[in-house]
């Protein structure tokens, strides 16, 4: 009877886990002025202030495919510095806080995924396999929104190191941003960044929560997104007007 009753259930969650809503809430723990070293002290103070709040991201699984995005609070523009040029005109230069639209694409059995960038009148996606330079599997176990979930301490390219939560509980491979090859749905992402955790976990999502692909936009790969970012970068530093885009 045990033996059935343990058979049921495993097949009941794993027919849940094809259609899976995960509410997540992200935690900034980046350094401000990395972003704008010649931003007003009035700018950074109320940019941190928006940067210490959590943020709402939420995880959309249907068929083996993912939709990723965030719930963008609210930015805010300052007007830094005012100067007469003549008698008509006046020169002013301001600086905007926004923090940018993430919304990312996985395709089910497509080692990639598809990254929605936006820079100004610059709309495109960016498309990249991530690779690590090493994942362990811990022993270590943590309780999160009442399931138990797995350690995998995973070694970045660049030498960081992640700490990547997952509850064997969801028989899929999912998860926030580019952590979703692991043995069961991610709950929970510890990097030197930020961290992100979910609170809430639901059958609730549909196949219309995918938002679909702009199949308008260009599909770049990464190296030729470092091109389009210089490029852009470059256009940018001729407008004399101080604008702060937080991407998280």
């Amino acid at each position: 009877m045990k033996y059935t009753l343990f058979i049921s259930l495993f097949f009941f969650n794993f027919i849940n886990a094809q259609n899976l809503k995960v509410e997540y809430e992200y935690v900034n723990k980046q350094d401000l002025s990395e972003y704008s070293s010649e931003s007003s002290s009035t700018f950074k103070r109320q940019a941190e202030e928006k940067l210490k709040k959590a943020q709402k991201q939420i995880l959309y699984f249907y068929k083996g495919n993912t939709f990723y995005k965030n719930i963008p609070t609210e930015g805010f523009e300052n007007e830094k510095e005012r100067k007469k040029v003549d008698e008509r005109t006046t020169s002013i230069t301001k600086e905007s806080f926004v923090i940018k639209p993430i919304k990312i694409y996985h395709k089910k059995n497509d080692p990639g995924f598809y990254q929605y960038q936006n820079f100004g009148d610059e709309e495109y996606y960016k498309y990249y396999a991530p690779k690590f330079s090493k994942v362990e599997y811990k022993d270590n176990v943590e309780q999160i929104e009442k399931y138990t979930c797995k350690l995998a301490e995973v070694t970045l390219n660049s030498g960081g190191l992640v700490k990547v939560w997952y509850a064997e509980d969801f028989p899929v491979s999912a998860g926030p941003y580019v952590y979703n090859s692991f043995p069961g749905l991610v709950l929970k992402v510890e990097s030197p960044n930020f961290i992100v955790y979910a609170t809430k976990i639901s059958n609730d999502g549909k196949e219309t929560d995918f938002e679909p692909m702009n199949s308008k936009l260009k599909v770049l790969d990464q190296e030729k997104d470092k091109d389009k970012i210089q490029e852009i970068m470059k256009e940018a530093s001729k407008v004399k007007e101080t604008h702060t885009d937080i991407r998280l």
